[in-house]
């Protein structure tokens, strides 16, 4: 089978990863293929914040969740809900906070962020092929109040969301629906 296809055939959305630094070559790597991305007016909208794993930014993500869900929930989280964000937001050996500008055109805004979209499945499909998966969360972690302000961003960006990055875990096999049943002829 094709490479190309086989890799989007083998690709995962990943949480779990080994305990094992990525490189920094192979994250330029992976984050080059994103900016390689088809993108109308040639824009190049896409915006990296790369958080690798040791860095003490980690703690301030991990506060940002926590209030976050207690301002959700309107309740306290319990120290396990504190210690699985934590495990969570600390395991993951990289984390790509990825955004899109935003133009004062919202059809050039909306453009922008399918570019983005789609320099984050070249960015999945690369590091599929160099032994890498990636995890894309919009949850919680992309909702933090101050990440513009924490990162220091003065661009006019929207998060499209939170790549982990990292050697997978063993993963299961996945089936998708035939593309018979997902397409119409006409």
């Amino acid at each position: 089978m094709n490479e190309v296809i086989e890799n989007i055939k083998s690709r995962r959305n990943t949480k779990n990863f080994e305990n094992k630094d990525v490189s920094v070559e192979d994250i330029k790597t992976i984050l080059d293929a994103g900016t390689w991305a088809p993108n109308h007016r040639d824009t190049q909208p896409w915006r990296f914040v790369v958080i690798q794993k040791n860095e003490s930014l980690r703690e301030k993500i991990i506060n940002g969740i926590i209030d976050l869900k207690e301002k959700d929930s309107g309740k306290m989280q319990t120290d396990e809900q504190v210690l699985s964000i934590k495990n969570s937001v600390m395991t993951k050996p990289v984390l790509i906070f990825v955004y899109s500008l935003v133009d004062d055109n919202p059809i050039v805004s909306e453009e922008n962020y399918g570019a983005v979209c789609c320099a984050i499945q070249n960015i999945s499909l690369t590091a599929t092929s160099i032994g890498l998966a990636t995890g894309w969360s919009t949850g919680k972690i992309s909702q933090i109040d101050n990440l513009k302000s924490l990162f220091e961003l003065e661009e006019n960006l929207r998060i499209v969301g939170v790549l982990t990055v990292g050697y997978p875990k063993p993963q299961p096999s996945k089936k998708r629906k035939k593309v018979e049943d997902v397409t119409k002829w006409i």
